[in-house]
């Protein structure tokens, strides 16, 4: 009988609260799925899995690997005629058994089973054991029921959405933002997302993006939020300073905005795509001028990430493509040519006083557009 083993990592050295982190795997498989899960000796069992349903599993938050198995009776016959069947099976010349017992009233331990087992598949196919690079490793688990099987797929791992609180994330067109929120799901946080615009035109990039994130959170919720009347304001305001400065004030603006949103979702903090020094905006220096008016935690998991390695990770979670469609976002309209990467708190703060904006902000933030997506 075909059963589907979901493994965990993070979750196994929770402690006390492992208990709560499991049925928090286990609710989100469901509600991803529609199979029917089981917890049984620290493993959660998939029946009734849908041939198109087995992708998702890939992309659920908390599951580490899992593996499409047989179940078998507890017994040396049983597991004997299974273990020879996956071997049959294979073209590989080599092979070794690696089993692990739970259910200690089983007669025989691990060793012995690898042993014994293992008696079997060369009797059966006259492959050569093969300990430490086999092309074939069949997996034997023995708890209520004992579970063969000889591939484990890889997914998310971390720990389940939902487990560690609420964030916002400030999602641009770009390849980074994308790749923070996925970051960030992927510690048990669910991530609402809020994006700044000038073009209606674009939005649709926007959606296709926070859908591929959804496909690793279930539904998510997004603000859309006009920035255009706060823009030509700081541009206007700002014409003496050649542009220096804009950048910067657009994005204290977003932040002070984001923040308003957060605490309106009940969310613990913000996540940005910032990298430390990959633009002009994101010196250190910089850094500290932009989260400065922001009094809830900045979360930003790619700030000493390399750009291939954010690049690759975009690829592997199915956001690059649609990342690299061209797209003119809010930061990058009508900045100077050369823009500020030390600036001054002191100054901007100066420059914010003189342009009187806040009436704007909150008209942006009452305009806001929300969709589930």
């Amino acid at each position: 009988m075909k059963r589907i083993l979901v493994h965990y990592s993070e979750i196994g050295i929770k402690g006390g609260n492992r208990r709560f982190f499991e049925k928090k795997l286990v609710e989100n498989i469901k509600n991803f799925t529609g199979a029917k899960v089981e917890r049984k000796r620290g493993r959660i069992i998939l029946k009734d899995v849908k041939a198109k349903e087995i992708p998702k599993l890939r992309k659920i938050a908390g599951i580490s690997s899992f593996s499409i198995a047989e179940e078998v009776a507890l017994t040396m016959p049983s597991l004997a005629k299974a273990v020879a069947a996956v071997a049959k099976k294979s073209p590989a010349k080599t092979f070794r058994i690696t089993a692990s017992r739970s259910n200690k009233q089983f007669k025989h331990t691990s060793p012995e089973l690898n042993r014994l087992l293992g008696g079997v598949v060369w009797k059966a196919t006259k492959k050569k054991v093969e300990l430490h690079n086999p092309e074939l490793e069949i997996f034997v688990e023995i708890a209520d029921k004992a579970y063969v099987y000889s591939e484990k797929q890889q997914s998310v791992g971390g720990l389940p959405v939902g487990t560690a609180g609420r964030l916002v994330c400030l999602l641009s067109g770009g390849i980074d933002s994308p790749v923070a929120a996925y970051r960030m799901m992927s510690r048990g946080c669910r991530i609402i997302f809020v994006h700044f615009h000038n073009y209606d035109p674009f939005m649709d990039k926007i959606r296709k993006l926070v859908s591929h994130l959804s496909e690793y959170q279930g539904k998510s919720k997004v603000y859309f939020v006009p920035f255009k009347e706060v823009q030509q304001k700081i541009i206007k305001g700002t014409m003496k300073e050649g542009g220096e400065y804009r950048m910067l004030l657009y994005r204290r603006l977003m932040m002070k905005m984001a923040e308003q949103i957060a605490k309106r979702e009940h969310a613990l903090g913000l996540v940005t795509g910032d990298s430390v020094a990959q633009v002009a905006s994101q010196t250190l220096q910089n850094l500290n001028v932009v989260y400065e008016p922001v009094k809830l935690p900045i979360l930003s998991p790619l700030i000493g990430t390399h750009k291939q390695d954010i690049i690759r990770t975009a690829e592997e979670i199915g956001t690059y493509k649609t990342s690299i469609v061209p797209y003119t976002d809010c930061c990058s309209v009508l900045v100077g040519k050369h823009p500020a990467t030390r600036a001054e708190l002191k100054v901007v703060k100066k420059i914010e006083r003189r342009l009187k904006i806040d009436a704007l902000v909150k008209k942006a933030l009452k305009k806001a557009e929300i969709e589930k997506i």
